[in-house]
């Protein structure tokens, strides 16, 4: 049955030297025949390697460079290689040889069957040497394709660290993603560029960063912090990790992000609207609990991203957690009752101090020091448990309900 080579990098080298040493059988020879009538492209590789024989031919003899062994072991090893490469694909329908041109007749006319001669003890040696010349250039061109292909071809890698100071920094990475570092964080990106290169796109997180992703389904991102691993294709998606926190926090916003504990057999995908936390074992042989997706406890977890502070109807208790997450301030208050209260405000550009003082405003309440750089809010509060709670909105011009 004749074979086909569709692809110039599974070119048949051993028939063409087999045939250039006049070694080929007929059904060989039918073989190559076929080959290079499939393809236009073929003929050229014929003319090359024919011309290469022919100046060889009229050489002295050179050294052998490879055994026929050494050269079969190397080819086999090779060759995976190069049929990875990626060429344009062949014609869907056969192609049928043109008609050769005059000047192209030379190289054509080895395919005809040699004329019979006898071979003797000196001329098979002539034969064998000239073949394991041209198996060695097949070799030489293989190698060659292979090197060009990983050192020349080979997509340029990024590797580039950013870090924060006090405030938030905004950030645009090798592949065209977007990232919000938090203040004192640190980011290292390892990865290709823009698409259409390969590969991963890796980051090395510590501290917080908001991320939106360049969309590429063939191309995972993971950003990776001290204990867990975070791997998406394409969405937008909050990571807080800070050291001092011992904890790992991820909220979606939108997309799916697949979270996984790097000590544990343990993950979790989440989606738009969806949180999970990841705390790590506070005492010797303590677990840490599984990871579960939950509903986003609270929807200011962007607040420090996108510079403004929305409270809708929430209770004033909830207002007070937000502060201690988003800056760090403790706020305490005076009876349970007014952590009841519901409120609703909403603060561009937030400073603790001045939520607080329309919080103080709208509840009826009195905001004082601690003495510890925490604040302290007073109030009758809004009635026992179970009972109608009061709500509030801010009326301060500055402040959107």
């Amino acid at each position: 049955m004749t074979q086909n080579y569709p692809d110039p990098v599974d070119a048949p080298w051993a028939l063409l030297a087999r045939h250039l040493a006049a070694e080929a059988t007929a059904s060989e020879r039918a073989d190559l025949r076929a080959w290079v009538q499939a393809d236009p492209t073929h003929l050229q590789i014929l003319t090359t390697v024919t011309r290469a024989w022919e100046r060889a031919a009229e050489a002295a003899p050179a050294p052998v460079l490879f055994s026929p062994a050494d050269v079969e072991a190397a080819w086999q090893r090779f060759r995976p290689l190069m049929a990875a490469a990626t060429y344009p694909a062949p014609a869907t329908e056969p192609v049928t040889a043109a008609p050769a041109a005059p000047a192209a007749q030379p190289a054509a006319e080895p395919l005809a069957p040699p004329a019979a001669r006898p071979i003797w003890p000196l001329q098979r040696r002539a034969a064998a040497r000239r073949w394991q010349l041209v198996a060695s250039l097949a070799l030489l061109l293989g190698v060659g394709f292979v090197l060009a292909r990983t050192w020349l071809f080979k997509p340029q890698q990024h590797m580039v660290s950013y870090a924060s100071a006090d405030g938030r920094r905004q950030i645009r990475l090798p592949d065209g993603s977007t990232v919000w570092l938090n203040a004192h964080s640190r980011l290292r990106y390892t990865g290709a560029g823009p698409a259409p290169a390969h590969g991963l796109r890796a980051v090395q997180l510590t501290g917080e960063a908001y991320f939106e992703v360049q969309h590429n389904a063939d191309r995972p991102f993971i950003v990776s912090t001290a204990t867990a691993r975070v791997r998406v294709t394409g969405t937008a998606f909050n990571v807080r990790a800070y050291a001092a926190e011992d904890s790992v926090e991820v909220s979606v916003t939108h997309g799916r992000v697949w979270l996984t504990h790097l000590s544990a057999a343990d993950s979790v995908q989440l989606t738009a609207g969806t949180r999970a936390a990841l705390h790590a074992a506070d005492a010797p042989g303590r677990i840490a609990a599984r990871l579960q997706s939950q509903p986003a406890a609270d929807p200011n977890f962007r607040a420090w991203q996108t510079d403004t502070l929305r409270f809708a109807d929430v209770p004033v208790a909830q207002v007070a957690r937000t502060l201690q997450a988003n800056f760090g301030t403790a706020v305490q208050l005076s009876t349970p009752g007014l952590g009841q209260c519901r409120f609703t405000g909403t603060f561009p550009h937030p400073q603790p101090a001045q939520v607080l003082a329309v919080l103080a405003a709208a509840t009826a309440s009195q905001l004082a020091d601690d003495g510890h750089g925490g604040y302290l809010l007073q109030g009758a509060g809004c009635g026992a448990p179970g009972r109608a709670t009061r709500r509030f909105r801010t009326g301060h011009p500055a402040f959107r309900p």
